[in-house]
């Protein structure tokens, strides 16, 4: 650990009331809290490097993170967003994960490079999103349904994604072999998991019901959360799966409403250090000027600019929307946000700087973009003017 002149609870405090200011900022300015807190990183990037204690804290973040996701479904919800919304979602993956693998290959990366970059690359912010469009008040508009679909679509595959990364980055090998033997442990995890939901989701809501308004409430809940991250990322899966199926199987049981409320301070928190410790890892000052790899930071948010564009677009076509609507979709999913941070942790050093970069430029356009969405699909599809009936004078 970095040896400073300043005790652990001066900074962490003095880090907390920073992050309440950037955040309240953020509120007043209805700007996405997540660019602050990374901006806050980077700037205080000399004063918490080497706190190891400030970056165990702050994995938490992943952990809550993927659990607040897994409580917003339920087995039979998730099911029907995926029957309704799959030809959409296979266009993202396709456009978004599979065609930036195969670009990244192109430019010589390795494969274990080429899939960290694309799974850096597919998911939008579904936080950037989702406040968005609560903020402009679009709730009702037509192409939400299809957003916030195509989001819980992607909140479903990034786990996936990173349980496969998770082994990629210990064996550095992804043949045919590892592929199938990392399925076999993801879907052997899901069956186990599904299996114990049904056991005791019953005896579990009434469990929680009798604890709720105890001490030991609190304790019980983060145990279950962080006991079920640490299996899933022993048997080389990673923690944010075993996360996600804790929040799921709390849905299950009706109670995710209640954990929400006891967990929400601790997960903001944890969250807010998670996006400023990412941003203290880029180390502006000491990134090294590579035109190989500024010209392939380039291509890359050409290519997903374009790529979540025309998932949106395409999608939306498929959808029922107008072009207009789509083309609202299409803008308003650009953003890329926490779940790019969470596929930093498996880059190399030499390759973070330009993940940082790449989450931080795409996290400011994508919200831009997200912002002026009605505006510039009405530049670019405006309404067709109705041509007014001449009269037929008889006199």
């Amino acid at each position: 650990m970095a040896e400073h002149s300043y005790s652990f609870l001066l900074l962490f405090g003095a880090i907390c009331v920073t992050l309440f200011f950037l955040g309240y900022i953020a509120k007043i300015i209805r700007f996405p809290s997540i660019v602050f807190f990374v901006l806050a990183g980077i700037l205080l990037g000399g004063f918490i490097s080497g706190e190891h204690t400030l970056e165990r804290i702050s994995e938490l973040g992943i952990v809550l993170l993927f659990f607040y996701l897994g409580l917003e479904f339920k087995i039979e919800r998730a099911l029907q967003v995926a029957k309704k919304i799959w030809l959409v979602g296979l266009l993202d993956i396709l456009l978004n994960f599979a065609l930036i693998i195969f670009l990244m290959k192109l430019l010589n990366f390795d494969l274990f490079t080429a899939f960290l970059i694309a799974g850096l690359s597919y998911a939008s912010s579904s936080a950037i999103t989702t406040k968005i469009i609560v903020d402009n008040k679009r709730v009702a508009n037509p192409e939400t349904e299809l957003i916030l679909g195509l989001m819980v679509f992607e909140d479903i595959f990034s786990p996936l994604i990173l349980a496969i990364l998770s082994s990629f980055a210990v064996t550095k090998t992804l043949s045919l072999k590892v592929i199938v033997i990392i399925l076999i442990k993801v879907l052997a995890v899901f069956a186990i998991f599904t299996a114990i939901t049904f056991l005791v989701r019953d005896k579990l809501a009434k469990l929680i019901d009798s604890i709720l308004e105890e001490d030991i409430f609190v304790l019980f809940t983060l145990g279950l959360v962080i006991l079920a991250a640490g299996i899933t990322k022993k048997i080389g899966l990673s923690e944010a799966l075993g996360a996600f199926l804790a929040g799921v199987l709390i849905a299950e049981c009706g109670k995710e409403k209640e954990i929400e409320k006891y967990l929400l301070p601790i997960k903001d928190l944890a969250v807010a250090l998670f996006f400023m410790i990412f941003g203290a890892s880029i180390a502006i000052g000491k990134i090294k000027i590579d035109e190989r790899l500024i010209s392939i930071l380039i291509v890359l948010i050409a290519f997903s600019i374009v790529g979540k564009f025309l998932t949106g677009f395409i999608g939306g076509l498929l959808y029922g929307l107008s072009k207009r609507s789509a083309a609202i979709a299409g803008f308003s999913i650009i953003n890329r946000g926490e779940f790019s941070v969470v596929m930093t942790k498996f880059a190399p050093s030499t390759l973070l700087p330009l993940a940082g970069v790449y989450v931080l430029t795409m996290s400011l356009l994508g919200t831009i973009f997200a912002q002026y969405a009605p505006t510039l699909a009405k530049l670019i599809f405006p309404k067709k003017k109705k041509k007014k009936k001449r009269k037929i004078s008889y006199t």
